[in-house]
Order: C-alpha cells, then structure tokens, then sequence
C-alpha cells in the first residue's frame, strides 16, 4: 500500500485508508488532480466515491479548458474559424468527457459495492 500524506484532509486521509481496505488501486482512488487539491487542503472526495454531478463537473471542466486550448494552440490559432464556434465545441467536448466519466466513476463503484461519499461520511460519524 502506497503511504497517505499527512497534508490531505482527515477525511480523505480516511477514505483513501478504506478504499485501501477494500483493494482498490491508488491510480483509481487518488488521480494526480485530486492528490494536488488535496495537498492545497481542498476536500473533494476520490472520484470513485463522488457523486454523479461532481465527477461530471470536475471531469468535464478539465477536459473542455484543456481540448479547448489545444485546439486553439493546434487548429483555431489564425484560422478565419469564429472564437465562439470553438468555445461551443469545448463546452460540448467538456460536457461528453464529463458524462462518460462520472457514469464510469459510478459502474466502478456500483461494482465494487463501495458507498457513495455521503455513505462513507456517514459510516465515520458512527
């Protein structure tokens, strides 16, 4: 088992002990975003255990800045192509990736009969 930062917030230094438990990799419970956020003191709870809308905004935010911006760097830079027809484009990018992630986030945890991340909270208040 990969050791937890002492930096994270105590409720994810608690999730990532339980989703240890239960045999899931650390790729999948701790993806580099989260792991910066969580050093920033941020508490967003592992993807796996986040809601649908959550990983859905997170996903789908990061994806569509970042496709935006390399469509801009690799295709719309000095085109005559309108700036709003790619914007359109990123937010139609960012809202797919979005989707598809989040409804994989929860098959994943569906599968591995894991709580979502009010469950889990709900179990360390007991």
């Amino acid at each position: 088992m990969n050791e937890i930062s002492p930096r994270y917030p105590a409720r994810i230094q608690a999730a990532l002990r339980y989703l240890d438990q239960q045999g899931l990799p650390r790729a999948q419970a701790a993806p580099l975003l989260h792991r910066t956020l969580w050093r920033l003191g941020v508490a967003l709870p592992p993807p796996i255990l986040a809601g649908f809308g959550v990983n859905a905004l997170m996903q789908g935010l990061l994806f569509g800045l970042f496709w935006t911006g390399l469509m801009w760097v690799l295709i719309w830079q000095g085109s005559e192509r309108p700036l709003p027809l790619l914007l359109a484009a990123g937010l139609l990018a960012g809202a797919l990736f979005g989707l598809v992630m989040a409804a994989l986030m929860r098959s994943l945890r569906n599968s591995r009969k894991l709580p979502d991340w009010r469950g889990f909270l709900a179990t360390l208040r007991d």
